[in-house]
């Protein structure tokens, strides 16, 4: 009996499947992934596919030569001209290695590009592991604003796509990103319902993912007890030594045992093998502090200083260390010096760790006002939607003419109030909602006694490409600013085309400083674009200025000192960003 003919058409079910499974079981998805390279036959596209998932894997779990032995070989199978689909996974594939490498300014750039181009066409699995990459790639740049808004958005598209393992994992991402900012009362639901889904999945990774993240969250809200029943059921009853770094969850476990004193347990727990998950954040100063702990606990204040000391020398100025942990060992080190009778150290160090609390108290605030407005962004999108899909089963009752005569009025309306306030060419927002949006931030951040950055960009010799090149050429041009600078704002950040060549940036948050090494990026992306002119290939620049709202500012007046460095940049030479000083004169 002859063996069945290889069939694309399976290998592209289970090629789904192998995608939509890597978040959960990335041993499962390679499995999948390799049945669907067996079955693809000569099918290069359907190869592609395959190898594109078993790079995934790779550059999740596995080592990064595997990964990129992989993407070589979906980019060889693809071919020259692949299908949108298959180019934006191996896009995808291309930032999960530079991620590995380190390079996440390069990842970020490519995933919000792959974010932004793909919106409207992307499957929702495809476009929520972008989303998910985003996410965690800009917090790990120390964007938490920007974190927060892709996580919030992975969440709705997860559950837009249906699959339980892509929601539980939104959940997580979300729920610990809350806790890391202090957030603790919207990480513990978030993480809550986490577990509750992983359980229900029976996703061995997925549930100590979720348990480890919940425990975490319990212990810094002072509920130690429940932390170790979840901890006993959930990972130190699941967990095995041959499992994954990415498994092990050491300091976890040691911080909950600790929290309910059960001293030698926790010192056992952190006396083995010290993991490295390749794709976590930093972990070794949770550790050092747990360490510490014990050490005071035992009566060797002196070697818990030195411990606390030395952790603190190396992380000096290095901010990617979560801010909870910086504070747990400045407290730590602080009970050591004490112990040992240094107390103006021990008096400096808790002054150190109280500075720090305060600021993640802030960061918890901030955090929980801008969940808030996210999720009011989703509530009105959802109700304008329900309020659609009500609309049309009333008038599915009336004839033809009349359900068309209130498509064409809705049609209409929507018409009219993109025009009211957006630009049409852009898309971006126009000068009449400046005018309103801007003048209420400007006071809502005067209220509330937080800094607010405007800046003027115009771009460098509009005229000349329009003369030179063509109209065409020149709206190319504003459109692709447009695109760079909306991928590269926060949900709360403004920007508004406030003239033919000219736009207006508020970033509430941000200072002229940060404003201008933002808009010093966005310079750098835009002049790496090439644009087909009338005969001829050409780049384009901007010059910006940046000016920080101070007290009693209004809109015209932070605008007048912006539009100063602004005239300073272009004086100066163009292609640049300049900040108004600070003697610069109010007019």
């Amino acid at each position: 009996m002859s063996a069945p003919t290889p069939s694309p058409a399976s290998a592209a079910a289970l090629a789904e499947q192998a995608l939509a499974q890597v978040i959960a079981d990335g041993a499962g998805a390679a499995a999948l992934a390799r049945r669907a390279l067996a079955l693809a036959g000569d099918e290069r596209p359907q190869q592609a596919f395959a190898h594109v998932v078993l790079a995934l894997v790779a550059f999740r779990e596995g080592t990064l030569e595997d990964g990129q032995a992989e993407l070589d070989a979906a980019i060889a199978c693809a071919g020259a001209e692949p299908p949108p689909r298959l180019a934006w996974l191996i896009e995808h594939d291309r930032a999960m290695a530079l991620r590995r490498r380190g390079e996440l300014a390069r990842a970020a750039e490519l995933l919000g590009a792959l974010h932004e181009r793909g919106k409207g066409e992307r499957p929702a699995v495809d476009r929520y592991l972008t989303l998910a990459a985003l996410g965690i790639v800009v917090g790990m740049e120390g964007d938490n604003d920007a974190s927060l808004d892709r996580f919030h958005e992975a969440l709705a598209t997860a559950r837009e796509s249906g699959v339980p393992s892509l929601v539980v994992n939104a959940l997580n991402n979300l729920g610990s990103l809350q806790s890391d900012l202090y957030n603790l009362e919207d990480a513990l639901g978030l993480l809550q319902e986490c577990l509750s889904g992983a359980l229900a999945l029976g996703s061995k990774r997925q549930i100590i993912y979720a348990a480890g993240n919940l425990v975490q969250c319990l212990c810094l809200m002072g509920r130690p007890a429940e932390a170790l029943a979840i901890a006993r059921e959930q990972l130190i009853a699941r967990i095995r030594p041959d499992d994954l770094p990415a498994l092990q969850r050491d300091e976890e476990i040691a911080h909950v045992l600790l929290d309910n004193g059960l001293l030698d347990e926790a010192e056992a727990r952190l006396g083995g093998v010290v993991h490295v998950d390749a794709m976590s954040n930093e972990l070794a100063t949770s550790r050092v502090w747990l360490l510490a702990r014990i050490l005071l606990a035992r009566g060797r204040a002196a070697e818990a200083l030195a411990l606390c000391r030395a952790r603190q020398a190396l992380r000096e100025g290095d901010e990617s260390t979560v801010a909870i942990d910086r504070v747990n060992l400045d407290r730590v080190a602080a009970q050591a010096a004490a112990a040992v009778g240094d107390h103006e150290l021990a008096y400096r160090l808790q002054c150190e760790a109280f500075a720090t609390h305060e600021l993640l108290l802030g960061r918890a605030a901030r955090a929980r006002y801008l969940s808030l407005q996210i999720r009011h962004r989703v509530q009105q999108a959802e109700s304008e939607r329900d309020l659609a899909r009500g609309l049309a089963a009333r008038l599915e009752s009336l004839n033809a003419s009349l359900r068309e005569q209130a498509a064409e009025n809705e049609r209409l309306q929507e018409r009219l109030r993109a025009q009211a306030l957006e630009d049409a060419l852009t898309g971006l927002h126009n000068r009449r909602y400046l005018q309103d949006a801007g003048a209420a931030l400007v006071a809502l951040t005067q209220r509330q006694g937080e800094p607010l950055a405007a800046a003027l960009v115009d771009l460098d010799h509009f005229k000349h490409v329009n003369d030179r090149h063509g109209h065409a050429a020149g709206d190319q041009v504003l459109q692709a600013f447009a695109r760079l600078v909306r991928g590269a704002l926060r949900a709360s950040d403004i920007v508004c085309r406030s003239g033919g060549e000219e736009f207006v940036l508020l970033l509430p948050g941000a200072d002229a400083g940060q404003a201008r090494v933002r808009l010093e990026r966005l310079l750098e992306r835009f002049r790496t674009v090439v644009f087909d002119g009338a005969g001829a290939r050409f780049c384009c620049t901007f010059s910006a200025g940046v000016a920080t709202a101070r007290p009693g500012d209004g809109l015209e007046r932070l605008l007048q000192r912006a539009d100063a460095a602004l005239y300073a940049a272009k004086d100066a030479g163009r292609a640049r960003v300049v900040e108004a000083s600070k003697e610069s004169i109010e007019t």
